[in-house]
């Protein structure tokens, strides 16, 4: 079990000098990682009023590093498998929605399934 610390609403700015401008942030707790899916980051999306779709760029920070290298892209099963490796040694997962349209190249750097 973890938790999501869900930024969301906001947008990246481009690199280099990254941040998350104009974003509300909320918690989801008791995430069971073996039921855990991009599915399921729509439905607290829905429940959190937003419309799905749009398009909806989800992107998780590696515990311990900033968001110029450390930010890595939650769009399929896949990826949901490497955002696993972390979870039983860090308990809060950052993750960071953007609405339509992405600046981070690393979203477009992940395997497709």
């Amino acid at each position: 079990m973890f938790t999501i610390e869900l930024h969301h609403g906001g947008r990246f700015t481009k690199f280099p000098g990254i941040s998350y401008i104009e974003g509300k942030l909320d918690h989801v707790d008791l995430v069971d990682m073996d039921e855990f899916s991009v599915h399921e980051l729509d439905e607290v999306m829905l429940k959190l009023g937003y419309e799905v779709p749009p398009v909806i760029y989800y992107h998780y920070q590696l515990p311990n590093e900033d968001w110029e290298f450390g930010l890595r892209a939650l769009g399929n099963d896949v990826d949901v498998l490497s955002l696993a490796h972390y979870i039983g040694h860090h308990k809060i997962i950052k993750v960071y929605t953007e609405h339509n349209e992405t600046n981070l190249l690393t979203y477009f750097m992940s395997p497709r399934v």
